[in-house]
């Protein structure tokens, strides 16, 4: 029997608008916080986007007891794809219902996750 890996979700923003949908824009966010937490770190922590809720704001999946190296490494990175930026992170929890409700009463409709 293989035990199911449980995750965190942090609702993080962005100082500026950032595209973290297209491949170009995941991959620069995976290759900043792969310098930032070095390649062992990268892979315990397993960060994903999974969908944009604003211009400037996303929600991420990351592995339960990594969340506190992932905004660590978050606040380290200061460029996404040759422009200046910063990232915040708003929340943490459990579920991403609750950040998507949190989201929608911050930022608005939210947008649904693929798009």
């Amino acid at each position: 029997m293989i035990a199911r890996r449980k995750s965190r979700y942090l609702l993080v923003e962005a100082s500026r608008d950032a595209d973290l949908v297209s491949k170009e824009g995941q991959r620069g966010l995976s290759d900043g916080l792969a310098r930032a937490l070095g390649d062992i770190g990268y892979m315990n922590s397993s960060p994903r986007v999974m969908h944009q809720v604003a211009r400037n704001a996303f929600i991420m999946r990351v592995a339960r007891g990594e969340e506190g190296n992932v905004v660590l490494a978050l606040s380290f990175i200061k460029q996404l794809n040759g422009s200046e930026l910063g990232f915040y992170t708003i929340r943490a929890s459990g579920s991403i219902r609750k950040l998507d409700g949190l989201a929608a009463t911050l930022y608005g409709a939210v947008t649904p996750p693929g798009t």
